[in-house]
């Protein structure tokens, strides 16, 4: 460089850092003028590792056009050195002062609008783009988090590039062939970048879980139409609106083919008043839209997974692999890095209160204890009774005491002989007896009389409300502590659970001294679904905190109207109210939880484990969305949970092989056509991330009941005695005092 060159400031960007012990960071960029010779110079030779060139202003023009640009700002750069004005109309709203200060007011959407906590009315008078996030459930603190994962991947600059937007939509989920039409539908001012505001805005728009109705579901509505408009011209050419109405269809499990979709594109443009074959304007399409003359849009543009979430993880998973590295640190509290959410302090709290609890010290805390208000009386040919404690004489109970109980009992409201939950499991239990007297002769697992099986449907909606309150309180993920007993697939099959009752818990679920974590797959296939499913919302009603269910793949309405859980609901109770019956249980099944880890060591859940890239950690479980109704459209991450495998060593190809070493151990089900199989590698990296020892999971039939394998690290169990027919036996297994315990039933 020249001793005599100039060097003055051009431009100096000033950008908030939330939650970082340095509040800013500064940019700086400086305006050198050097001859052509010290220019030649300075040229470096393109290879792989350097690929400096110099470009000029016609260049950049041709880089930006082709959105190849690291940030629009660079355009801006070169014609304030130069002096000259944007020639480009697209990028007459970037900042052209020399001091830009980017902070918390300027970045944050909203904020003070946003969380959700304003209630319907709250969200009508908000701005639209507050209404979004608020559609979204994006609060504060959400926005803060994206803001801080949107500095560290695009500073210096202040926009992002296609590029590093394509790779976010790759990391999670979206198709590499779909990345330009996602760019396009996000970059709203066509300056090819995105600012904070317009990402976030995309983010919620695009949220699995977010509302599609009122303003929120018109920006939507707009996002749809530019991802499909290639030319951005304001309007869909004939071949795009197809493409759309294609994808509409799919969205409602519609035909797709050709024909379908010219009649329903022809319906749509005559109901419009519009021409046919021509273009089709955004003003039509929103009315299509509103006017439902256009339908499915609400399952359009739905990312495989929530941004919000993905980001969330890494964070979390930055924030503990910071913390593994200073073990030695009495206390830790990481500098610069975002709070641990609140699921992350609660787990931590549970792991520190369960090393108590086995005898690791600690002093004080711990849970309190309190009299129950009532005595269960148990006798040898009798169901337990419950009595009340006050109603003993004072040789039992003294005065004292009687006043210090509580004058409400809720073990009375459920545990009861007249308690809705007592009467449900007596009437499963009459059901199942084989009953040969003078006064009545009814033969195992059927109903004397027809209004016996009605009661029962009408206890089924009313346990079903109950049950759906209890779960879609409870997080995704459970954290339960031992001893509990993991059963796997029932499939309808009420004698293998009844005969698990006699031998496990004899005295009935709500006195055992034990947890009950039933791995999904309650229906289907076998003869008595509705039954079985009032003896579990029933018992999970009696004891809440101690009886879980976890979702499997037969817990969704597609799989059962393929199978037999519909048809049993419609055969035994009728169209109508079997229909109602049907949906109420479905309803259940769409808010429980999808996985659990026990003692802090052991995953259990009905498929398998998820990929790395779908699943980081196992926190992000909890930002799977509830309700669920659609689980493979709204999240991928419960898919995969629902319907992976361990892969069979006797299976593996060549060309099987090859795919597991090129996706980190896993690879397509081809089996079940839907969901990835995985190998010892994937598992080992699974427990060391999480830092776990053991999964234990369900979904394969095993004659013995269990199934161990990938070195003992992954336990199968099957619960559903002689399978279709078959003669296999039933497995369970008690996670003990960190051991895991095989149980086989036979009959």
């Amino acid at each position: 460089m020249e001793s005599g060159a100039q060097l003055s400031p051009l431009r100096v960007n000033k950008v908030w850092l939330p939650a970082h012990p340095a509040p800013c960071v500064y940019h700086a960029v400086y305006k050198l003028t050097i001859r052509a010779d010290a220019k030649k110079r300075l040229k470096v030779k393109p290879s792989v590792r350097f690929r400096l060139q110099w470009v000029g202003e016609a260049e950049l023009g041709r880089l930006q056009a082709h959105c190849a640009l690291r940030s629009p700002e660079l355009l801006l750069l070169a014609t304030m050195f130069t002096g000259e004005p944007l020639k480009e109309a697209d990028l007459a709203d970037l900042d052209k002062g020399q001091l830009i200060e980017v902070g918390e007011e300027s970045v944050l959407v909203g904020a003070e609008e946003t969380g959700g906590a304003g209630g319907a009315s709250g969200a009508a008078s908000a701005a639209p783009s507050a209404q979004l996030l608020a559609a979204a459930n994006y609060t504060k603190e959400d926005q803060m988090r994206l803001f801080r994962e949107f500095v560290t991947m695009n500073f210096p600059a202040l926009y992002m590039s296609q590029h590093v937007f394509s790779q976010l939509m790759l990391d999670i989920g979206w198709h590499r062939t779909v990345c330009s039409n996602l760019f396009r539908a996000a970059d709203v001012s066509n300056r090819g970048g995105l600012s904070f505001q317009e990402l976030v805005l995309w983010s919620a728009a695009t949220e699995p879980v977010t509302q599609h109705s009122g303003l929120p579901a018109e920006i939507r509505c707009r996002y749809i139409f530019r991802y499909y408009d290639g030319d951005r011209d304001q309007k869909l050419q004939q071949v795009e609106v197809k493409e759309l109405v294609a994808a509409a269809r799919a969205t409602r499990q519609l035909s797709t083919d050709a024909l379908s979709v010219v009649r329903d594109v022809d319906l749509c443009y005559k109901q419009l008043g519009l021409q046919a074959n021509s273009p089709l304007p955004l003003a039509e399409f929103l009315r299509a839209v509103r006017e439902l003359r256009l339908r499915g849009t609400s399952s359009l543009l739905r990312a495989p997974r929530s941004l919000l979430g993905y980001v969330i993880d890494l964070q979390e998973r930055d924030c503990m692999a910071k913390a593994a590295s200073v073990k030695s640190a009495t206390h830790f509290e990481p500098e610069g890095e975002v709070r641990p959410s609140k699921a992350k302090v609660e787990k931590l709290e549970a792991r520190d209160s369960a090393s108590w609890r086995r005898g690791g010290g600690g002093g004080g805390g711990g849970r309190q204890y309190a009299l129950a208000s009532c005595v269960v009386r148990l006798e040898r040919d009798a169901p337990p009774a419950v009595l009340r404690l006050d109603c003993f004489e004072e040789e039992a109970v003294s005065a004292s005491t009687i006043k210090l109980l509580s004058l409400s009992s809720t073990s009375l409201e459920v545990l009861a002989a007249d308690s809705s939950p007592a009467e449900t499991l007596a009437a499963v239990h009459y059901f199942a007896s084989d009953i040969n007297t003078t006064k009545l002769v009814k033969p195992a697992y059927t109903w004397a009389q027809p209004s016996e099986l009605a009661s029962l449907g009408a206890a089924l909606l009313k346990l079903s409300e109950s049950v759906q309150a209890i779960c879609a309180a409870e997080p995704r993920l459970l954290r339960l502590d031992s001893p509990i007993y993991a059963i796997g697939d029932l499939h309808g099959n009420l004698p293998a659970l009844l005969a698990m009752e006699a031998r496990l818990w004899p005295a009935g679920a709500a006195l055992l001294p034990a947890g009950l974590l039933f791995l999904g797959d309650f229906v289907d296939r076998g003869a008595w679904g509705v039954e079985l499913l009032a003896y579990l919302l029933a018992a999970k009603l009696q004891r809440p905190h101690a009886l879980h269910l976890v979702r499997g793949n037969h817990e969704t309405r597609d799989i059962q109207t393929m199978f037999t859980f519909y048809t049993e609901c419609t055969t035994k109770f009728g169209e109508v109210e079997g229909v109602k019956i049907w949906n109420a249980i479905n309803n259940v099944f769409d808010v429980l939880p999808l996985a659990a880890v026990v003692d802090e060591k052991v995953f259990c859940c009905h498929g398998g484990i998820p990929p790395p890239w779908v699943c980081p950690r196992v926190s992000a479980i909890l930002r799977v969305p509830v309700p669920l109704p659609r689980p493979a459209a709204q999240s991928h991450m419960a898919w995969e949970l629902l319907w992976n495998d361990p892969v069979k060593a006797n299976k593996i190809t060549a060309s099987l092989a090859m795919e597991l070493s090129a996706n980190e151990g896993f690879a397509v089900n081809a089996r079940r056509g839907t969901g990835h199989v995985f190998d010892q590698r994937a598992l080992d990296r699974f427990l060391a991330t999480n830092e776990l020892t053991h999964v234990v999971r369900a979904h394969e039939l095993h004659q013995n009941g269990f199934m161990c394998n990938l070195r003992g690290k992954l336990i199968s169990v099957f619960s559903s005695s002689r399978y279709c027919g078959g003669d296999n036996d039933s497995g369970v297994v008690l996670l003990q005092a960190g051991k895991l315990r095989l149980i086989r039933l036979s009959d």
